[in-house]
């Protein structure tokens, strides 16, 4: 039995749509994944009829994208309502931010001569939420740089000379609005920042779990963080991270190996919802 639970479509920053997602899950033989759009559920709510014709379990998910005193952390909600009013008025919310911060950003960028419209970005983001990735890409399509990478390093990452910050939006805040829509907030791929993780303080927030399993892990990361959940009461999550072959992640979808005691306990959780 194989699950992914980190999984991107073109709702956000992924490059497979929501059905291709779902036939990739049946090619590979998955039984359960989430789609975990950053700030969007429109790829969950789209694939919803595909997934339980073709047998494939799809439980609610999302990435939250958080800044704030813990730092730049990414908070993974599971097994929400979908039509919690807090949460969707939360994600039309930081939608309309993400499209002021765009253009917050293309400014930037034509001061420096590069030159790039916000139609075109947004066709990239097909009029979901747009991210730093869509302006990387089009900036890359301009022939302003060799790769879509290069140019995300070069100007958007933080601290790059285009580099805009959101409204803030903190850790503690995502596991509240998750919480509030009835779901499980866990911390994504742990051992990627580039900062000590504030794990105690995240718990105080009542975080439900760690993302130990993750595409960018290395062994040792893996066991440390499924050691930490062990000590801590924490429950485990995994997933490839999958944004499309092209991309910076390109890690094929159910290519994370899971721990199977970890894999029965989401196997359990959705049989008793």
């Amino acid at each position: 039995m194989e699950i992914d639970l980190h999984i991107h479509t073109t709702y956000s920053d992924g490059e497979l749509t929501p059905e291709e997602v779902i036939q990739t899950a049946v090619d590979n033989e998955l039984h359960m994944i989430a789609i975990t759009d950053h700030d969007e559920i429109g790829g969950y709510l789209a694939s919803r009829s595909m997934a339980q014709t073709l047998g494939i379990t799809l439980i609610p998910g999302i990435e939250l994208n958080t800044d704030g005193p813990d730092g730049e952390l990414h908070i993974l909600g599971y097994q929400f309502d979908p039509n919690s009013p807090s949460l969707l008025d939360h994600l039309k919310r930081r939608k309309e931010q993400r499209i002021e911060w765009a253009k917050q950003i293309l400014r930037k960028l034509e001061n420096m001569h590069y030159t790039i419209s916000f139609e075109d970005c947004m066709a990239r983001a097909q009029g979901a939420v747009i991210v730093r990735t869509h302006i990387a890409m089009e900036l890359f399509a301009k022939g302003y740089f060799p790769s879509p990478k290069e140019a995300y390093n070069t100007l958007l990452r933080k601290g790059a000379p285009a580099f805009c910050s959101r409204p803030p939006f903190t850790a503690e805040q995502a596991v509240r609005l998750i919480h509030d829509a009835g779901g499980k907030a866990y911390l994504a791929h742990p051992g990627i920042y580039d900062f000590p993780v504030p794990i105690e303080r995240l718990i105080s927030y009542g975080l439900d779990g760690i993302e130990a399993y993750h595409a960018k892990h290395s062994p040792s990361q893996t066991s440390y963080w499924e050691l930490k959940a062990i000590e801590l009461g924490l429950a485990l999550s995994g997933g490839s991270d999958h944004h499309g072959p092209n991309s910076r992640n390109p890690f094929p979808i159910g290519s994370v190996p899971i721990d199977e005691q970890c894999i029965l306990q989401w196997v359990k959780k959705e049989s008793i919802l």
